[in-house]
């Protein structure tokens, strides 16, 4: 039996020895990834209204969306919030031909799809429905978009429901925590970060949102873009004949006022008695078509952008410091902003704050391994892919980056463009915007329950949110 035992461990040894000793199979290798998608057609009207049109027949749908250059920025001074106003007032309060009884009949009994709504810089409108109502929903589109009507109980409604939301807007911590951030970095009266109060709603009447469509609703403020089961010849005659009539004009915003970046760190605190407390800790980082963009996708992905990423590798999975924690930027037509965000347990808010900060310096000195670069490049290429597979959203993005001011070919060679980066990029990317030392930080919390006070991190500043609960307002 032993002599069997011990002839059977050699034989094993022998083959493990064998394969140890045997070279592995090679990787397959595969071409860079590349992606072209469809490219609309692209008209432009004799009244500046440049026009997309991309065909599918799949399903006998279609998709209108327009992009108009009013947005948020362009309220009024003295009646902030005109635009939290304008987009459902507009997709409700009639047309030159529609009541809004008569809106509300045609889209249900086409079941069509419609909407209105302001963004910081543009108004944005879609339209859905099935291909057979094209002609009825696109011409009651048409009028919404050259005719409002604003009806006064429209207004007055759309008003209602915005000073709800402001008596309302302490309810979410991460409300407060996103609110507060942007005016800490930006200044409350910034474009980017002002917000309304009940005074600034009450003073919009239906004369302002007349006035915002007059100064800033042109064709050659416009971009159009048709998506669906059409013919493009018989809806190009169609958007002729609508929209051909509306007249160009010259459109003039009021001036924004440039961003001033961060230049010091501070701490900020909002007290509230919660359990866990939001954290968001940035500053000002860099603008639309900034040439490091690409590089610091891949630097966000593996900085706080996925699972594996460091901030949650490190404080959410190793230390187990956070319930959330991730890293996001924006690029707006100037300075975004750099952030990180977090939720954990009250007590252990300063030890995720140094934690996030420790791991800011660590990646901006010894951002990462080749490896992890080639894995990031990789899932955001494929990730990009997988966010246009239908016709309306490949329109719609063709039309959204040339309104942005990005080169044709951009959808084109995205994934080329992010696999040419590599950690030479991110190093001198994250040298150049990434600034730990110089962060704002913010906590939205209940200081009693810290384990450690916040002092210890810097010098603790207080917020008060402004409160226009019924209640607070009493005497």
């Amino acid at each position: 039996m032993t002599t069997r035992v011990v002839c059977l461990i050699t034989a094993l040894c022998f083959l493990l020895s064998d394969f140890s000793l045997a070279a592995p199979p090679p990787l397959p290798t595969f071409p860079p990834l590349t992606f072209h998608p469809p490219r609309p057609e692209r008209v432009v009207l004799p009244n500046g209204l440049v026009v997309f049109l991309l065909e599918d027949h799949e399903l006998p749908l279609f998709r209108v969306q327009v992009l108009v250059r009013a947005g948020s920025q362009d309220d009024p001074a003295g009646r902030t919030g005109l635009g939290s106003i304008f987009g459902p007032a507009m997709t409700q309060g009639g047309s030159a031909r529609y009541s809004p009884e008569q809106i509300l009949r045609v889209l249900d009994t086409t079941g069509g799809g419609l909407a209105f709504s302001v963004g910081t810089e543009e108004t944005a409108g879609s339209l859905s429905g099935r291909s057979a109502d094209f002609d009825t929903l696109f011409s009651l589109f048409t009028d919404l978009l050259l005719f409002p009507q604003f009806r006064n109980d429209f207004v007055k409604l759309e008003k209602d429901k915005v000073q709800e939301d402001l008596r309302r807007m302490n309810d979410e911590p991460s409300d407060i925590a996103r609110r507060e951030f942007r005016k800490a970095v930006y200044g409350k009266t910034h474009p980017y970060a002002r917000t309304p109060d009940p005074q600034t709603i009450d003073r919009i009447r239906r004369k302002d949102l007349l006035e915002m469509h007059r100064l800033y609703f042109k064709p050659n403020a416009a971009m159009l873009a048709v998506s669906g089961d059409f013919k493009s010849a018989e809806v190009k005659r169609k958007i002729a004949e609508a929209l051909g009539p509306w007249a160009s004009g010259v459109v003039t915003h009021p001036p924004v006022p440039p961003v001033v970046p961060t230049a010091a760190g501070a701490l900020y605190y909002v007290q509230r008695p919660l359990d866990q407390s939001q954290i968001r800790i940035g500053h000002t980082g860099f603008a639309r078509h900034d040439p490091d963009h690409f590089a610091w996708e891949i630097f966000n992905e593996l900085w706080g952008g996925s699972a594996t990423s460091r901030l949650f590798r490190i404080v959410r999975t190793e230390k187990g410091l956070a319930y959330a924690v991730a890293s996001v930027f924006t690029e707006p037509k100037d300075l975004g902003m750099i952030v990180a965000v977090s939720q954990t347990r009250g007590p252990e808010t300063p030890l995720a704050i140094q934690s996030i900060l420790e791991i800011n310096r660590a990646v901006r000195e010894a951002p990462f391994s080749e490896e992890e670069v080639r894995a990031a490049r990789e899932a955001i290429q494929n990730r990009f892919i997988e966010n246009f597979t239908s016709s309306e959203q490949i329109a719609g993005e063709r039309m959204s980056l040339e309104f942005q001011g990005f080169p044709s070919g951009y959808l084109d060679t995205y994934t080329e463009n992010i696999g040419r980066v590599r950690l030479a990029d991110l190093k001198r990317a994250a040298r150049k915007h990434l600034h730990p030392d110089r962060s704002v930080i913010l906590v939205v919390g209940d200081l009693s329950t810290f384990n450690k006070p916040l002092s210890t991190i810097g010098r603790p500043q207080e917020i008060r949110p402004p409160d226009y609960r019924l209640e607070a307002q009493r005497p």
